[in-house]
C-alpha cells in the first residue's frame, strides 16, 4: 500500500470541491447542516488559492487513485511567524476506511512540517476523536496533550514535531 500526499494545485480545484460535497454530507449529523437549494452542500475553497498561504491543501492517494484529501492550516502565520499547524479538514473515502490508508495519510499530513500542532473533533464525532488520539498516540509516543473546550464542545489534542528527526 503506497499512499503520498499530493498537493492540490489550482487547476483541480474543482475535483477538490466535488470530493468536499461528500465531507460536509458525512458531517451533516454533527453539524446539522443542510444542503441548499440546489441540492448541494455550501463548500467554497476559492481562498485556498486566493494568495493566502495558510492554506495547504493535498489529495490523499493511494496507488494513483485519489482516497480523500487533507487541509492543512498555519492557524496563525498572519500574526505569528511561527504558526501553530492544523488540520483543517481530512476524509477519506468509505471504501479505504479502516484499511491504514487514513492513519497513513494523517502521520504522513503531521511529518510535512515541523511546527507546533492542534488536532480538533467535535464532541459529538466519536469515531474522530478515536481516529485521532490513536494516529497522534502512534505518532507521538503518547506525547500529546488533550483539552476539551466547552465553548465550542471539541476535544482538542496539542503536540510538537519540532524535535522529531523523521517520522
Amino acid at each position: 500500500m503506497k499512499v503520498e500526499l499530493r498537493p492540490v494545485p489550482y487547476a483541480q480545484k474543482d475535483l477538490l470541491s466535488n470530493l468536499y460535497q461528500f465531507y460536509h454530507y458525512e458531517f451533516s449529523p454533527f453539524t446539522e447542516e443542510d444542503m441548499n437549494e440546489d441540492g448541494r452542500f455550501d463548500a467554497n475553497i476559492d481562498y485556498f488559492w486566493e494568495g493566502d498561504h495558510r492554506w495547504n491543501p493535498f489529495f490523499i492517494m493511494l496507488s494513483g487513485k485519489i482516497a480523500g484529501f487533507a487541509v492543512v492550516l498555519f492557524e496563525n502565520l498572519d500574526t505569528d511567524p511561527d504558526p501553530t499547524h492544523v488540520i483543517y479538514d481530512f476524509m477519506v473515502l468509505p471504501k479505504y476506511r479502516r484499511t491504514g490508508v487514513g492513519s497513513a495519510a494523517a502521520k504522513k499530513a503531521l511529518a510535512l512540517f515541523k511546527a507546533d500542532w492542534a488536532v480538533a473533533q467535535m464532541e459529538k464525532n466519536t469515531p474522530a476523536i478515536s481516529f485521532w488520539r490513536k494516529v497522534i498516540g502512534e505518532f507521538t509516543g503518547d506525547a500529546f496533550k488533550e483539552t476539551y473546550r466547552e465553548d465550542i464542545k471539541k476535544f482538542i489534542q496539542r503536540f510538537s514535531t519540532k524535535s522529531q528527526t523523521s517520522a
